[in-house]
């Protein structure tokens, strides 16, 4: 058996110690793993070497095999700065992502102050609700936007945040507004819920965009969530454009579970997200 697929000899080869090369059959061409694609189109196609191959003297690769060290040394390369360059990148987010996640419950807490059955109880609850709420939502903007020199998204996503924040910041003073304050403050108020929205498509596709490569399925579920997301809220503005009381109620209803699962849902998969990073960095 030839010692290898293209007819070079191993002991004359200069990348030997350089690539850690254990041989051509046992090495770089071994079927699994091997990183030399002549070899790997040698054993493809079932040659025992590159000599039995009809296409051996227009082959471009044999060609050039004394360059396919080369080729094998810049994706080794390459493979490892970007292994050094994710796990930077999963440092980042898994700490930040982390606190995200508490900053979220506290959140989800602080809107259940602001329920209007809690609020028949006691309506002192209602302000401090509001406040939380405020200030998870300004924090939580500056965290997306610390994280967008990992992902873009989570510019567009801080910005947005920042933006609702500003509209319940609005909210917690409304009584000290001014009529000739009153249209800035609705300029801001208005397209508060729309874009909520755009943040929250931004944040969720930001997730799956930064899971791509580590944790494909649950990227794939962030994508799938956003959809649901997407649907509860239809369901919520279509609830406010039907004029029959029944359906109406009915679809409410829907829709409100459906945000309360989502919300829970959201929670699960930023923890298992942050949980991802942080173990990848700590590999």
């Amino acid at each position: 058996m030839a010692e290898t697929f293209c007819g070079k000899v191993c002991d004359e080869c200069s990348w030997q110690e350089q690539l850690n090369c254990s041989g051509c059959k046992a090495g770089p061409g071994w079927l699994y793993g091997g990183d030399c694609e002549l070899a790997k189109c040698c054993r493809g196609k079932g040659h025992e070497t590159c000599a039995t191959c009809g296409f051996s003297g227009s082959c471009s690769m044999l060609q050039s095999r004394d360059q396919q060290p080369v080729y094998r040394k810049k994706r080794r390369d390459a493979a490892e700065r970007k292994k050094a360059a994710l796990k930077s990148r999963a440092q980042i987010l898994g700490k930040w992502l982390w606190i995200l996640f508490w900053l979220d419950m506290a959140s989800t807490f602080a809107e259940l102050l602001k329920n209007q059955y809690v609020f028949r109880i006691t309506p002192l609850f209602y302000p401090a609700g509001l406040i939380l709420t405020t200030a998870c939502s300004i924090v939580c903007g500056v965290i997306l936007l610390k994280l967008s020199s990992v992902e873009y998204r989570y510019r567009t996503a801080g910005i947005c945040a920042l933006i609702v924040a500003a509209a319940q910041f609005l909210e917690i003073f409304s009584d000290k507004i001014t009529d000739g304050q009153i249209i800035w403050a609705l300029f801001i108020a208005l397209p508060a819920p729309i874009i909520g929205m755009i943040g929250t498509y931004n944040e969720f596709h930001a997730h799956a965009a930064v899971l791509t490569g580590v944790s494909s399925t649950l990227s794939e579920k962030w994508l799938v969530l956003w959809k649901w997301f997407l649907g509860c809220a239809l369901a919520m503005v279509g609830s406010i454009l039907t004029f029959i009381p029944f359906f109406s109620t009915v679809l409410l209803l829907i829709a409100s579970i459906g945000v309360l699962v989502v919300g829970v849902v959201q929670l699960v998969y930023l923890y298992r997200t942050a949980k991802v990073f942080q173990e990848y960095a700590a590999k």
